[in-house]
């Protein structure tokens, strides 16, 4: 087997040369061969991102440029991709503990004053879920922490209105069902997308 190394030299110099008719034509089929690859990635790139999945647990809100709209029904659902974004809220009950750390330590916020001037410190465990996804992302900048806020105040001036006893004995049951209602009431008038489901006394 014979090889002509200056014919085939010859054969890549003048496909090489932008001037010659071999090298018009590798130009030509090059171009093609990078606008196919550009054409099959951008395809897969909005494939992959025209469908998300919303789970049971989830509601989905998607934003068409910049008007959000709920998505509630669990499953594969498709979007337009670069048009619309989407964002996936968990709407399960959550908790939130107020006057106690993740270490199940006391914070500054249990210490309360009674209305006889008595200090006692008293943790709560608030049980929220989001109830309008669409208010929960775009109404407030953090909806629970604004719970959280809401949670403490209504806490407070409960506890101040009754005496050390009624708060460590009897009143257990009156007191977190008046601290319950003023805070679904304040929660209604900030209209933030969340509601309370439950507030009990820990300690």
């Amino acid at each position: 087997m014979q090889f002509n190394f200056g014919k085939n030299y010859r054969d890549v110099e003048e496909t090489m040369n932008p001037n010659s008719e071999k090298g018009k034509e590798f130009r030509k089929k090059m171009g093609r061969i990078m606008i196919a690859v550009v054409v099959v990635l951008v395809a897969l790139l909005l494939g992959t991102s025209s469908w998300y999945t919303i789970q049971e647990e989830q509601q989905a809100v998607v934003c068409t440029l910049g008007q959000p709209k709920a998505v509630t029904e669990p499953g594969l659902h498709f979007k337009i991709p670069l048009i619309q974004t989407v964002r996936k809220v968990n709407t399960t009950i959550q908790g939130l503990s107020v006057g106690y750390d993740e270490a199940e330590a006391y914070t500054d916020d249990a210490m309360m004053i009674t209305s006889d001037y008595n200090f006692i410190r008293v943790d709560f465990y608030a049980e929220y879920r989001i109830s309008d996804p669409v208010k929960a992302l775009y109404a407030s900048e953090d909806p629970v922490e604004i719970l959280d806020n809401i949670a403490q105040n209504c806490i407070r001036t409960t506890i101040g209105s009754y005496s050390v006893d009624s708060v460590l004995t009897t009143g257990k049951n009156e007191i977190q069902a008046n601290i319950k209602q003023m805070i679904m009431d304040k929660l209604e008038d900030y209209d933030i997308g969340i509601t309370l489901v439950n507030i009990t006394i820990q300690d």
